[in-house]
């Protein structure tokens, strides 16, 4: 899987031989027209990546390439749920229009899990990490430097904010994106890989992961 901007010359050639060879072409980054996109869509692009985010601070109302990616019924679109990259009135305009085709990313860099403070990353350089999780260059506090929240964390503000039920934000994490890369995979069927998750709900009625399956063996145990 590769994300690539169609604005730049030989795109939808490149994208075609991707396609080929069994890679996913994805659009990311971009400052492409629309026609740029439809193109790249014809030639094979198939997921937005983090649709919302790396984008410019400031575009044109319209036309614009959040709106072309929107409406492109052949491309699907993956977010970033950490509470920071997206509104949640965001996200849920996303899931209306992306629908089976919306799948959850985290976008976590290495300093996801680690304490709140100042760091220097070899991507971002210097960077902030607030007590609330957000992941900011230290001299621009709008401008992310990354995600430090993991898939699960993802999943559990989706149902928080009541923007997808836990069967939906599950699915956004897992089946989707499997099925994506590997559309004719079968999943829960005799002799398929046994890659499950156990959950609970905390009294305080948090998601809690409890045990981690893997390849049929117990991964782990909370």
């Amino acid at each position: 899987m590769i994300t690539l901007s169609p604005e730049w010359e030989n795109t939808n050639p490149l994208i075609e031989q991707c396609v080929k060879n069994n890679i996913l072409v994805a659009i990311g980054h971009t400052n492409a027209t629309h026609q740029q996109i439809l193109d790249a869509v014809s030639a094979g692009a198939s997921l937005s990546t983090h649709l919302g985010n790396g984008m410019h601070p400031i575009i044109m109302r319209h036309p614009n390439y959040l709106w072309s990616q929107l409406a492109a019924d052949k491309l699907g679109a993956s977010i970033i749920a950490d509470g920071f990259h997206l509104p949640a009135e965001v996200i849920q305009v996303f899931k209306k229009v992306k629908q089976e085709k919306l799948i959850l990313i985290s976008d976590s860099v290495s300093l996801a899990g680690m304490p709140a403070g100042d760091y220097d990353l070899h991507i971002g350089g210097q960077v902030t990490l607030t007590k609330e999780g957000k992941l900011h260059l230290r001299n621009n506090p709008s401008i992310f430097a990354g995600s430090a929240s993991n898939i699960f964390q993802g999943v559990s503000y989706l149902v928080d904010n009541n923007i997808a039920s836990l069967a939906e934000a599950w699915q956004m994490a897992s089946a989707r994106p499997r099925r994506l890369l590997n559309p004719d995979i079968r999943m829960f069927e005799s002799g398929t890989a046994a890659d499950l998750v156990i959950m609970r709900k905390s009294r305080d009625g948090k998601l809690e992961i409890t045990k981690t399956i893997k390849n049929g063996k117990t991964a782990c145990t909370l």
